[in-house]
């Protein structure tokens, strides 16, 4: 089995952002803190955080959207297919 190396074998995710911008979050290995973190970089601002708080981050999005997705709803702004 081979283990992950942040370091070298970072996994990246890419997104786009409704605007058409880039979004990446990928773990890498932070040299200063001697340990992984994520890192989080929206349309060329650099974000990156602590492996504890990803939950609660990931937590506050997904209420976020949950949360503007009902008022979208209820005010007929309903999201189209695939966005």
């Amino acid at each position: 089995m081979t283990a992950f190396d942040a370091a070298s074998n970072p996994r990246t995710m890419n997104f786009t952002d409704v605007d058409g911008r880039p979004v990446t979050v990928r773990p890498i290995h932070d040299a200063g803190l001697g340990r992984n973190v994520v890192e989080l970089v929206v349309h060329g601002a650099t974000v990156r955080l602590s492996n504890g708080v990803v939950p609660k981050f990931v937590d506050g999005v997904t209420v976020a959207a949950f949360l503007g997705e009902v008022e979208n709803v209820a005010t007929g702004n309903r999201t189209p297919s695939g966005a």
